[in-house]
C-alpha cells in the first residue's frame, strides 16, 4: 500500500485556530459557497457544481489532502476489515473469557490476527454470523500476531444461537463470524457511539423499516431484502462507483441528503479512503430518504460540517478509538462526524 499523507502540521494549526477568536469561526459559517475550494488545516473541501457528484438526493463532496502540505501522516499498511475477513489468519468469534468478566455478552467480540498484516477496524463496521450479527464500537487497528477483545453492539435483535447449522464442530464452538456487510448508516452509527444497546436496537428498527426491509430477527443485514428499496440504492453504488478515483490525494467526503449533513468521514490516507468509500457509500444510501437536496443549500451544510471535522476536533491520544478521530502514534487514521 502506497505510504500516503494527510495534514501536515495538523495539530498546530488545530490548536492555533482552537485558541483563536470566534471571527475566523463565522467567516468560514457564513463563506461564500459560491467559491469552488475550502481550504482548513491542509484539507480541501470542493464545492464544486459536479453532477457527477449528485444522485437523487445523496450529495457527496470530495474532501482532498493539499498537495503541498502532505508528507508527515504516515501510517503503516493495513487491511479493512471487509478485506481481513478474507485473509487466512484472520477470525472474529464470540467473546472469549480471559477472566472475570461483567459485560454483556453480545457487547464484547474477540478478534484474532494471525496474518502478517494489520487489519483496520472501523467503527460502524457490520459483521454478519456468530450468535447475532454486530456493529463495531470504536475504530482500532489489530496488529499481526495478537488475539484481543473488542467493544460491539448487537444490530439483530431476534436471534441468540449460532446462525449456521451446516458448520463444522469447530466452528460451532467459537461461532465464527463469516461475513462482513458494510459500514452501519449515520443513524446506526450515531447510536453506536451513544453507548446504549437500545439505541442501536431503534436504530436498525428505524433503518430497516425505512427501507422495507424487516425481518423476523430483525437484522440490519436485512437490506439485503429484494424490494424496491435495494434496487434504488444498487443504483446509487453503480453511481458513484469510481467516482473520486481519478482524485488522487482524495481523503474523504461530506454527505449531504435532503437539506441535512448525514456523515462526514476523513480518512489518513487516500488508498484507506478508497478501500473503505464502496462499504461507507451504503450506508449513506440507506440514509438518504426521497426528496429534493439544494445545491447551494448543501454547499453551506457540507461547509459548515467540514470546519467542524478539521478544525475543531481536537487531537486523540494514540490508539484511544475514542468517538468521531482516532489515531496511531501521531499519524491520523480517520475522522467522522454526523
Amino acid at each position: 500500500m502506497k505510504k500516503s499523507t494527510l495534514l501536515a502540521g495538523l495539530l498546530a494549526i488545530i490548536l492555533f485556530s482552537c485558541n483563536e477568536s470566534s471571527t475566523e469561526s463565522t467567516q468560514i459559517n457564513s463563506a461564500d459557497t459560491s467559491s469552488k475550494i475550502i481550504s482548513i488545516a491542509g484539507l480541501q473541501l470542493d464545492l464544486s457544481a459536479n453532477p457527477e457528484w449528485q444522485h437523487e438526493t445523496l450529495r457527496l463532496y470530495p474532501v482532498l489532502a493539499e498537495t503541498a502540505t502532505q508528507a508527515t501522516n504516515i501510517l503503516p499498511a493495513m487491511k479493512t476489515l471487509a478485506e481481513g475477513m478474507n485473509t487466512p489468519g484472520f477470525r472474529i468469534t464470540e467473546r472469549k473469557q480471559f477472566g472475570r468478566e461483567r459485560d454483556n455478552w453480545y457487547n464484547g467480540l474477540t478478534v484474532q490476527n494471525k496474518s502478517k498484516e494489520a487489519i483496520f477496524l472501523m467503527a460502524g463496521d457490520v459483521v454478519t454470523g456468530g450468535n447475532q450479527d454486530r456493529v463495531i464500537a470504536h475504530d482500532d487497528i489489530i496488529k499481526p500476531g495478537t488475539v484481543k477483545n473488542i467493544a460491539v453492539f448487537c444490530v439483530e435483535a431476534g436471534r441468540s444461537s449460532y446462525y449456521n447449522p451446516a458448520a463444522s464442530e469447530s466452528e460451532k464452538r467459537v461461532a465464527a463470524f463469516r461475513g462482513y456487510y458494510n459500514v452501519a448508516s449515520p443513524q446506526v452509527r450515531q447510536a453506536v457511539y451513544s453507548g446504549n444497546q437500545q439505541g442501536v436496537w431503534n436504530a436498525v428498527s428505524q433503518v430497516t423499516s425505512a427501507n422495507d426491509a424487516e425481518s423476523s430477527t430483525q437484522a440490519y443485514a436485512a437490506l439485503e431484502t429484494e424490494n424496491a428499496q435495494k434496487k434504488q440504492r444498487e443504483a446509487c453504488l453503480r453511481f458513484f462507483e469510481g467516482k473520486f478515483s481519478s482524485l488522487s490525494n482524495t481523503v474523504g467526503v461530506v454527505a449531504v441528503s435532503n437539506g441535512k449533513v448525514i456523515g462526514v468521514d476523513i480518512f489518513g490516507q487516500p488508498d484507506l479512503f478508497q478501500q473503505q468509500f464502496k462499504a461507507l457509500l451504503h450506508g449513506y444510501t440507506a440514509e438518504a430518504a426521497a426528496g429534493k437536496t439544494d445545491i447551494a443549500e448543501a454547499n453551506q451544510l457540507a461547509a459548515n460540517a467540514f470546519w467542524k471535522v478539521a478544525v475543531e476536533a481536537a487531537p486523540t491520544r494514540s490508539g484511544t478509538g475514542q468517538v468521531g478521530k482516532f489515531a496511531t502514534g501521531n499519524a491520523w487514521v480517520h475522522l467522522y462526524s454526523k
